[in-house]
């Protein structure tokens, strides 16, 4: 567990939160973003964090002991028609994010950062609003955990005949599992169970040990 000295025995912690966004284009180039919610710009590990206040906003991030599945939003306010490329003109579904979260002193120098989320953008929705002959847009993106994508990620085969024999049609590792479906083995005692198919017939037996 990391302990942030800033926040431990604090009544009143002066933070900021610090975006980094990878975007990787068709040709594999990338282009990093960054922005901050702090007054003035920022270098993290060699990195230059633009300042945008309270144009900024972060969602909240859970904190686990265990690796868990969480989702977060960050939203940019008052962007012009100009900054609005930055979603429409690129990929940025799929991109990389990384949140930081800056504490400062009495002073309001910064003296600490922590890296608070890491994950994938999922999607992203924009917002117009037109006061006289200003256009003015918020995005928010919907950030996800890797944890999440991985689990909503399918791939590979399923464990059957077909599926297996699908592109080796000799392949035989599958063909017990018809005779396996639904055959309860009470472990501990000893057990013939038997479970037959078209092809063939299986028994097993368990012995207490």
């Amino acid at each position: 567990m990391i302990i942030i000295p800033e926040v431990d025995n604090t009544p009143y912690v002066n933070n900021a939160e610090f975006v980094k966004l990878t975007i990787v284009n068709p040709d594999n180039s990338t282009v990093v973003h960054t922005f901050s919610s702090s007054y003035k710009n920022e270098t993290i590990d060699g990195v230059s964090y633009k300042a945008l206040g309270g144009l900024l906003l972060v969602g909240t991030q859970q904190r686990d002991l265990r690796v868990t599945s969480s989702d977060t939003t960050v939203t940019l306010s008052g962007l012009s028609s100009e900054n609005i490329y930055l979603v429409l003109g690129t990929q940025i579904k799929g991109s990389t994010i990384e949140l930081w979260r800056g504490f400062y002193d009495n002073d309001y120098i910064m003296t600490n950062t922590v890296r608070r989320y890491k994950g994938v953008i999922t999607s992203y929705s924009i917002h117009e609003d037109l006061e006289g002959q200003t256009d003015n847009f918020m995005i928010s993106i919907n950030c996800s955990a890797y944890k999440t994508v991985l689990e909503n990620r399918i791939s590979g085969r399923k464990t059957n005949t077909n599926s297996w024999k699908q592109y080796n049609p000799t392949d035989v590792s599958m063909d017990k599992v018809q005779a396996l479906d639904n055959t309860y083995f009470d472990f501990g005692k000893t057990v013939n169970t038997s479970g037959t198919d078209s092809s063939t017939t299986l028994t097993a037996t368990v012995t207490q040990v």
